[in-house]
């Protein structure tokens, strides 16, 4: 028992020194000779987390292993809300967006209000899908949450801007086909005919 505890604290040592590989040889092994002992499988998940983190952001770049770390996590626990969420990040910025999308919703499943998976799925429509009305439609699922939540503020912010700067294209291009000239460039404002300044911000209309 002294020699499991010893060789836990080891890995548990390895781990804080960013060995992850060495900490996880030593844990995997541990756990197969000890499959009931829910300290071991503890340390292991919690290394498997600490690296997936890691090769998930801009130190470790290797998505393919981390979403393999939080698999192996899933494996020992179905219902790990969390795993199933990193595992969502890992497909993320693979660009695999089916699979992020059902590793979100799963993690939704486990936890309902689970504010992070909502913002992540409106990104994801949103920078992969290009669907900016869905993206926002997640954004504020998110924010029912937890209405200061900054992440999912400023992206509804920004999809609200955007959004309105297509529809405002749109009706811009859609009058010019129609021979309509005196729109503002600076506010998009459809001005009187014949006249030389913007009726709403003053500009000068060409």
């Amino acid at each position: 028992m002294n020699q499991q505890k010893d060789l836990i604290s080891k890995a548990i040592e390895l781990k804080n020194e960013e060995r992850f590989e060495d900490a996880l040889k030593l844990l995997e092994e541990l756990h197969k000779s000890n499959p009931d002992s829910n300290n071991i499988k503890k340390e292991l998940i919690a290394v498997l987390f600490k690296y997936g983190d890691y090769l998930n952001d801009e130190w470790g770049y290797d998505f393919d292993k981390a979403a393999n770390c939080f698999k192996m996590i899933i494996e020992m626990e179905p219902s790990n809300y969390r795993a199933w969420y990193n595992l969502g990040i890992s497909y993320f910025k693979l660009k695999k967006n089916k699979e992020a999308l059902e590793a979100f919703n799963q993690a939704i499943k486990i936890k309902p209000d689970y504010m992070y998976c909502y913002y992540n799925i409106g990104l994801l429509y949103e920078i992969n899908k290009g669907d900016l009305e869905t993206a926002l439609l997640y954004y504020e699922k998110a924010l029912t949450y937890n209405k200061s939540f900054t992440y999912a503020l400023q992206a509804s912010r920004d999809a609200r801007q955007k959004l309105e700067f297509l529809k405002m294209n749109v009706v811009k291009t859609s009058l010019a086909e129609n021979g309509v000239k005196n729109i503002c460039k600076k506010c998009g404002n459809v001005n009187r005919s014949g006249a030389k300044f913007c009726d709403n911000c003053g500009e000068k209309v060409n």
